[in-house]
């Protein structure tokens, strides 16, 4: 028989634990299976794709050059777009009022309007507003450049300038967010040190601010792999482009099209490779 000490710490059953069954979310992944293997089932059946000429232009040299040509242009614009970004940002967070209003004015404007429409602006409007592109040597006659404008804003540049532009405007709201979020403590403990405020911009603010915007800058950067389509608009050869420029003689469009999307997620999948990478090397904490 238990005496009352032993009766005290005897220990208590042990109850089993029952998780709850999520019916709705089963049933939505069973939903979702279906609806893609029935859309699988449509193309298989409908023979829409071509799976011999599919792999013949996955790797050819046409396409090849304008998976380049987009990767290029859209590495070379996010680092301009970084650069302008940072720029903006700061007259955000200046503190004076005339610069912090055109910097918003920017945003605004570049946030706002189709990204498409600036590229058409850059390509057609700037050659007409300034026909020629003239840069003298300082304090003497002789010319540097001299060339039609025509000339200097090609496909390529236009892309690059309205891409890099555009792109800016979403820069500098991540790059000020990321500023912002960084302690005034140890803004006004360097001060305090004698720092001037581009010395602590430079060495405080902005190195744990980079940390900070690593995520969004990186998924910002894979939209503008994407976005580099939009330069098929005005000509340039980039992917989109010459894919359009093939199936409009051969007639081939889904295969085309199927080649291009999966070049592009060749693309976001490297940009995406190097965000883990980054985010790793240089986490938050």
């Amino acid at each position: 028989m238990m005496t009352a000490a032993q009766s005290h710490f005897a220990p208590e059953p042990v109850q089993e634990v029952v998780h709850r069954r999520n019916w709705g979310a089963w049933l939505l992944s069973f939903l979702c299976l279906g609806l893609i293997l029935a859309v699988l089932r449509a193309g298989i059946e409908a023979r829409i794709l071509d799976p011999e000429l599919f792999v013949q232009y996955l790797f050819s040299e046409q396409i090849l050059i304008g998976a380049r040509n987009a990767l290029v242009l859209g590495s070379l614009a996010m680092v301009l777009a970084c650069g302008v970004g940072l720029v903006v940002a700061l007259m955000r967070v200046s503190g004076n009022p005339i610069m912090a209003s055109i910097a918003a004015i920017y945003v605004y404007f570049f946030r706002g309007t189709p990204m498409l429409i600036q590229l058409l602006f850059w390509f057609n409007a700037v050659p007409i507003m300034f026909g020629e592109i003239s840069i003298p040597l300082p304090f003497t006659d002789i010319m540097l450049l001299q060339a039609p404008t025509t000339q200097m804003v090609t496909p390529f540049v236009a892309a690059l300038i309205g891409l890099s532009l555009a792109e800016a405007g979403y820069m500098s709201e991540i790059i000020r967010t990321g500023i912002q979020a960084v302690d005034q403590g140890q803004q006004a403990a360097a001060r305090a040190l004698g720092m001037t405020r581009a010395q602590v911009m430079r060495r405080v603010v902005i190195p744990q601010a980079a940390r900070i915007i690593l995520p969004a800058g990186g998924n910002q950067y894979i939209m503008m792999l994407k976005s580099t389509s939009l330069a098929s608009a005005i000509g340039y050869l980039e992917l989109l482009r010459i894919a359009t420029d093939i199936y409009s003689s051969n007639f081939l469009v889904v295969e085309l099209l199927t080649v291009a999307a999966v070049w592009y997620l060749v693309m976001t999948a490297f940009a995406t490779g190097i965000q883990t990478m980054l985010e790793k090397t240089f986490p938050l904490r």
